[in-house]
């Protein structure tokens, strides 16, 4: 189950070295900061670089919600643990789709960082997507820049609508020859 902390913006992995050590090595617990590559312009010339998704927020799997509660109650720059509102304990774990749109985006591999997508742009700027983690999130693409090489996804978390940007990479731009 994911749990999602806020931290002070910035401290986060001071916030994650943190959790990890008062936890312990055996607890089974996993703090991660979901982090994006996308593609930076600098001096002419496209970069890869790596940048945080949600700066200030940390998801955290756990299966023991009161121990991962006081286990944080010791690590200095925890903020919160978030949760929906109305319930007895504030906090609780994100719902099984959440939970799927983070293993799809963020947990695909060791770093936790959403891999560019490959992209087909066909006439009217429509794109199509060929691989990469945006490939099982199509219908939740609200806006793609295509100067920025960049997509917004739009994610529910705790019943609120976040976006989250993703880097793409244009692979070929073909004429609108069939419907996609």
């Amino acid at each position: 189950m994911y749990y999602v902390i806020q931290v002070q913006t910035g401290n986060e992995q001071k916030a994650i070295d943190d959790i990890r050590k008062q936890s312990g090595p055996n607890s089974g617990i996993e703090v991660f900061a979901p982090t994006r590559k996308v593609m930076r312009k600098y001096g002419g010339i496209y970069k890869e670089v790596t940048e945080r998704c949600f700066p200030g927020y940390l998801f955290v799997e756990a299966k023991d919600a009161k121990q991962l509660f006081f286990d944080l109650y010791w690590v200095p720059d925890y903020t919160r643990l978030l949760g929906r509102e109305g319930l007895t304990y504030n906090f609780c774990p994100l719902n099984e789709e959440e939970s799927r749109m983070v293993d799809i985006l963020y947990n695909a591999n060791a770093e936790h960082t959403t891999e560019i997508s490959n992209i087909e742009v066909v006439e009217g700027d429509k794109i199509r997507v060929l691989d990469g983690p945006l490939r099982d999130v199509q219908a939740k693409v609200k806006h793609v820049n295509l100067h920025k090489r960049t997509v917004t996804v739009e994610l529910t978390l705790f019943n609120r609508t976040m976006e989250a940007k993703l880097g793409i990479s244009i692979i070929t731009k073909v004429p609108d020859a069939h419907e996609y």
